[in-house]
């Protein structure tokens, strides 16, 4: 039977096209025991159970726009994510064991002879760092250990100066830096160039980190979707990987608060200047504004619907701790999507339907995200927000902002229009029937306060 010609090939016949493609455009003629092997390596190292969003789906989505050296660089940059695949993968073991010692949760790069091991001496030159120097996930381990495994997997068909011009990229690809982090970037590569004679001179160098700068810019595409419900769920799927706990089947309203919490926190402190990377006129001008712009207004938009995602998770998060103490996020709000069948009740079956916003600050689109949702779906989460979109239309940007300045418990509640409150008490005791007499405790105080 012939294969439907509307379905994409396999994953690892992608991949294997991908490393087939790009090494023949250098020059290169891989055998196919080599590029099974290549293509294995990739798939395994990113399908580990804590990925969500550093998938190999990511490396498709990255690659296209870029040139071979480019493809391989991505190919290879999130192979290693040490802090979500709790540690090194066993795949990679042999791969990279000798170089990174870890001593009570400290990793270091490991003693080496430059002159006995080059490849690691020029991707520590890139990465500006020595041996026996500890490396952390923000200053690049992830990074410095995805771009070894590359140099040693494709050290026998790469030239030493191909192989450091992929180093380049990976190591652009570190996040969040100050803008500075491309020129001591073309510093180090034109050492690198005099100290391992890679032939690059002044112009290939340049070359190399403007296109290190198109890689690392694609890898932070999201950040300046138009549509901002698609960022979202890019954010959302990244979430998982940073909050272990959101892996977990039943997970805590407290948990997830945390979560909102720590992800809200990052938005509110990240800088658009710090997502995309720039060197010397690349991006051009105007692409860059573009970029910044719409970045901004992801990150603007983001944070407010984190700060309303976190007020409702923190008023859920009161009405267990005082009644009996935190709990799973489905006692408050009924079954996710994932855990039940589809018509059981939840909470956002009993919230009064909306007929437009109460509250004059509140931001139309972010009030359409909650109550329309991400993109995509998420195992761990409703795509819609409805208990967030009910009081964001009631409460609006100021009001909800004096709340979630109060302290938790008590003081949390009396920030918050008892109304609102004493109605989503009353709507929860049907789902979270073992709290609902210290639910109508909640109740009765705020009504006998008013």
């Amino acid at each position: 039977m012939n294969a439907p010609r509307d379905r994409k090939p396999p994953t690892l016949q992608r991949l294997v096209a991908m490393f087939r493609s790009a090494l023949e455009a250098l020059g290169h003629s891989p055998a196919e025991p080599e590029l099974e092997e290549w293509a294995v390596l990739i798939h395994a190292s990113m399908s580990g159970r804590g990925r969500s969003y550093h998938t190999v789906e990511h490396v498709f989505a990255v690659s296209g726009g870029t040139d071979p050296i480019g493809v391989l660089a991505v190919l290879f940059h999130d192979t290693v994510y040490c802090e979500v695949d709790g540690g090194l993968p066993r795949g990679l073991e042999p791969h990279l064991a000798d170089a990174l010692e870890v001593e009570d949760g400290q990793v270091e790069l490991g003693a080496f002879d430059p002159k006995e091991d080059p490849l690691r001496a020029l991707v520590a030159r890139l990465f500006g760092f020595t041996p026996g120097q500890g490396v952390t996930f923000q200053s690049g381990l992830n990074e410095l250990a995805s771009a070894l495994l590359a140099v040693r997997a494709l050290r026998s068909h790469l030239t030493p100066s191909e192989l450091a011009q992929v180093v380049t990229c990976i190591e652009a690809t570190i996040p969040f830096r100050p803008q500075e982090a491309e020129e001591t970037l073309a510093s180090r590569l034109a050492e690198a160039d005099r100290e391992h004679a890679l032939g690059l001179g002044e112009a290939g160098v340049d070359a190399a980190v403007r296109r290190a700068v198109n890689v690392a810019n694609r890898d932070v595409g999201n950040f300046a979707y138009e549509d901002p419900a698609a960022f979202l769920s890019h954010t959302w799927e990244i979430l998982p990987e940073t909050n272990p706990t959101l892996r977990m089947p039943a997970y805590t309203l407290g948990e997830y608060r945390q979560a909102m919490a720590r992800m809200e926190g990052f938005f509110g402190t990240l800088n658009a200047e710090r997502v995309y990377r720039v060197f010397r006129g690349t991006p051009p001008v105007e692409e860059l504004a573009s970029l910044l712009e719409r970045s901004r207004r992801n990150l603007a938009r983001g944070t407010r619907y984190l700060r309303e995602k976190l007020l409702s998770a923190r008023l859920l998060e009161t009405f267990a701790n005082l009644t009996g103490g935190d709990a799973p996020v489905s006692l408050f709000m009924g079954d996710l999507p994932h855990e039940g069948e589809s018509d059981s009740l939840r909470l956002e079956h009993m919230l009064p339907r909306l007929d437009g916003p109460n509250a004059s600050d509140v931001d139309p689109d972010v009030l359409r995200l909650l109550e329309e949702g991400r993109k995509k779906e998420s195992a761990f989460d409703l795509r819609h927000s409805p208990l967030a979109a009910y009081l964001y239309a009631r409460l609006g940007d100021a009001a909800s902002d004096r709340a979630l300045a109060a302290d938790d418990g008590w003081p949390l509640l009396e920030a918050l229009p008892a109304a609102h409150v004493i109605e989503i008490a009353i709507l929860c005791q049907p789902i979270a029937v073992t709290r609902a007499s210290g639910l109508a405790a909640i109740v009765a105080r705020l009504q006998s306060a008013g």
